[in-house]
């Protein structure tokens, strides 16, 4: 039988010539795809269907009751049947197709075919047949494609030969993108328009994630007079592709609909991750490199050796910063790397575990908030290359601080106590403030009393300069002092007693430079 595969409709059917069947009315049904056979020869509802059965019928159990066939026709398209085919001859109920009949079918624009009653049993087994080998059909492609396109990774192809050998066999561009919105590669009809509109949507904050995918316009993007066109649809569809559980990279399809590359398509987002992973085990020599040279410089702590070190390597000798991070597991800290590298423009990073470390040539703050980092970060002073261990192992102590606070911590010079406010449960500050502080705050005039103490050590306990900052007389700040030490019955001239009122006004709020506490 001449019946194309993949094509198994209505329309295809009535021209089969081997089947005998003749198209009645068409409609608006008769390109859709056929199911299996179904006869129905009794009174009562039509059952359930699956959508897209043929339903057979001689219509002997209906004769010429019009209003029984209506119920018919119209329960048939409810229920999803493709079409309806009516046996004629000896043994149905007509001879020919009434007018009725036909009248009928237009009104439910219900596809409606004929046949020779004898041959309905043939025609059933054959539309079966044809069925079966539809359904087959349509899950080999899919098989067939995924084999096609590991060969050409299995034969050493680029990713450039992965996308063309798609394009080539599905019609669809395609490109490829690393996480940081760069692009790997792209099949040769992919529109060179949306790369740059696509990779500053994938680096920012908007990218799917693991298990997401995004359906979007050329109009979203901003793009793309190219891509309107019929054969595009003026859609992309993102999809993230991981190793282990970290995004490697996007695969970026304008997809056509078919359902062959529809199934096909998870396979080459694993091509993509393994041909990730690959090139990833290739460039470990560099990273292996980079680690070598991170740890050369932390021994190089004259200014000399340290500069001369870095001209070896053809970077200038500009102040660095330390940064160390801790990755969610060893994967992250893999790719993260390979990311940093570039978002810090960072030539000297290693990990050791899940702990990354790095020396910054840029700001890592706006760096890393922009490139959506969320997880416990340190970052040390910004010093010449020979303060680089330095810069490092305040890094590693800010990072120990973030765990407890749960935000990036910058280490400041002279400024240990925030660490520990930091780190500290809030609850616990607010108690230790209200200890050292609420007999002064709740003494007559206790909010004067509470800046000037404040000024008093931010003037590092000069009583002249003191007054000279809040604006009063000598004697006004001396007087306020006495009474403070006979409220608290503190000697502050002890540093045990600065330190607690110190970090008692660090913890309710207090900064350096201000003489009331910082506001919500």
């Amino acid at each position: 039988m001449e019946l194309d595969k993949g094509t198994f409709t209505v329309t295809k059917l009535a021209k089969a010539k081997d089947l005998g069947l003749r198209l009645v009315h068409g409609g608006t049904g008769v390109e859709r795809a056929v199911g299996i056979p179904f006869a129905i020869e009794r009174w009562g509802p039509i059952p359930e269907l699956h959508g897209g059965e043929l339903v057979f019928t001689s219509g002997r159990h209906l004769g010429e009751d019009w209003t029984e066939w209506k119920v018919l026709l119209e329960g048939a398209k409810a229920a999803g049947a493709a079409g309806v085919i009516i046996g004629l001859g000896s043994g149905a109920a007509f001879e020919t197709l009434p007018a009725e009949l036909l009248r009928l079918a237009g009104a439910n624009d219900l596809p409606v075919l004929t046949a020779d009653y004898a041959e309905m049993g043939r025609i059933a087994h054959t539309v079966t047949g044809l069925h079966s080998e539809s359904q087959r059909d349509a899950y080999r492609r899919p098989l067939e494609l995924q084999m096609e396109i590991t060969a050409i990774v299995a034969r050493g192809g680029s990713f450039g030969d992965l996308l063309d050998g798609w394009q080539q066999r599905t019609q669809e561009p395609v490109a490829v993108f690393d996480r940081l919105g760069r692009v790997m590669a792209r099949s040769s009809a992919f529109p060179s328009s949306l790369l740059t509109p696509l990779g500053k949507r994938l680096a920012s904050h908007e990218a799917p994630r693991l298990g997401e995918h995004f359906n979007l316009s050329a109009t979203t993007l901003e793009a793309a007079p190219d891509m309107a066109s019929a054969e595009t649809g003026e859609r992309v569809e993102i999809y993230p592709f991981a190793g282990n559980d970290t995004v490697r990279g996007y695969c970026v399809r304008i997809p056509t609909g078919q359902e062959t590359a529809e199934l096909a398509a998870p396979a080459l987002r694993s091509l993509l991750a393994l041909e990730f992973e690959r090139l990833w085990f290739l460039d470990e020599s560099a990273r292996r490199k980079r680690a070598e040279r991170f740890a050369r410089l932390l021994t190089l702590t004259e200014p000399g050796s340290a500069r001369t070190f870095l001209r070896s390597l053809g970077i200038e000798g500009g102040p660095l910063r330390g940064v160390a991070i801790e990755a969610r597991n060893e994967t992250h800290a893999e790719v993260l790397i390979d990311d940093l590298a570039v978002v810090l423009a960072a030539p000297f990073i290693r990990h050791r575990h899940r702990i990354v470390e790095c020396l910054a040539t840029v700001d890592p703050r706006q760096a890393l908030a922009d490139y959506g980092l969320d997880v416990p970060t340190g970052i040390g002073t910004r010093g010449a290359p020979e303060h680089s261990a330095r810069s490092i192992r305040q890094a590693t102590l800010a990072l120990e601080t973030s765990r407890r606070a749960g935000t990036p911590i910058e280490y400041v010079d002279g400024a240990s106590h925030e660490f520990l406010i930091n780190a500290a449960p809030s609850d616990y500050l607010e108690a230790f403030s209200s200890a050292a502080l609420a007999p002064i705050e709740n003494s007559r005039g206790g909010e004067a009393l509470l800046r000037t103490l404040h000024t008093w050590l931010l003037e590092r306990r000069s009583i002249e300069a003191t007054a000279e900052r809040m604006g009063v007389h000598r004697h006004t700040v001396r007087n306020r002092m006495q009474r403070i030490v006979q409220i608290t019955g503190h000697d502050l001239d002890g540093i045990d007693a600065q330190t607690e009122l110190w970090l008692a006004f660090k913890a309710r709020g207090f900064r350096d430079g201000e003489t009331s506490p910082k506001g919500p």
